[in-house]
């Protein structure tokens, strides 16, 4: 646990973003960088000795204003609503709310029997979560946050019409409210099954849940798009990348 504050404090751990200093962004007085250090650091002590989503959220903002602290750096940054014009994209909030597509090469049926396989859904989703049947309805997610932090919740399955569409939506009390669904449909020229992943979380925190997210590595976006590409994998050769970041890995058809 030192050494992980150790990082945050050096500026050093990938949850935070890489320093961009910027001749249009205004440095501060020392009294407002002191003040951020005293808070940034309190944010910390408090978010590390708690072990729950409200408690990453302060660890994380704590560790964002230490570092927003370094000389040349605006410590009040625009996710924070003031201070500091938005530098390249490292203040951009979160898209919560994402869909994409690829086409795979089996049929809908199969495809949403697939889908709702717990043990494939583990597959599909290990990049980002453990997966474990409840029951027949119900799922647990368990996400490994920074600091130590794991986030947990339950979701269940709330419409199902099968080879179309399956829903399902966080139960009450998760820690990251959220729903899903996947659509199916045929391919353009009998090439397949158009498969359509719908996710949306609601973090709490406003803007500095959002920002948690985005430097936990928790990009909505980007757990769609490997999932996507982790289920055709799974079908189409019954195994998942293990070089995900290889554009070559992307099959034809892949829109996400």
């Amino acid at each position: 646990m030192t050494a992980r504050i150790q990082d945050v404090l050096d500026g050093e751990s990938s949850a935070l973003p890489t320093p961009n200093p910027s001749d249009d962004e205004p440095d501060v007085g020392t009294g407002v960088r002191v003040a951020s250090t005293i808070l940034g650091g309190a944010l910390l002590w408090f978010g590390v000795r708690r072990r729950t989503w409200p408690g990453t959220v302060a660890a994380l903002a704590g560790g964002w204003l230490l570092h927003r602290s370094i000389p040349g750096r605006s410590p009040l940054p625009s996710v924070f609503g003031r201070g500091g014009s938005r530098g390249e994209g490292d203040e951009e909030p979160v898209e919560t709310d994402v869909e994409r597509t690829v086409t795979v090469g089996a049929d809908a049926d199969e495809l949403y029997e697939r889908w709702q396989d717990p043990e494939q859904l583990a597959q599909v989703m290990g990049h980002f979560a453990d997966v474990d049947p409840v029951d027949e309805d119900r799922l647990h997610w368990t996400v490994h946050g920074p600091f130590g932090r794991d986030m947990e919740w339950k979701t269940r399955f709330v419409e199902r019409q099968p080879g179309e569409l399956l829903r399902w939506e966080s139960m009450e009390n998760a820690t990251v409210p959220n729903e899903g669904s996947i659509r199916l449909r045929s391919a353009p020229g009998d090439q397949g099954t158009e498969v359509t992943l719908h996710l949306r979380f609601d973090p709490p925190g406003g803007k500095v849940g959002n920002a948690a997210m985005k430097f936990s590595g928790f990009v909505p976006a980007v757990l769609a798009k490997k999932a996507l590409r982790r289920f055709k994998s799974l079908v189409e050769t019954g195994e998942i990348p293990t070089l995900e970041g290889n554009p070559s890995a992307r099959g034809r058809g892949d829109t996400v």
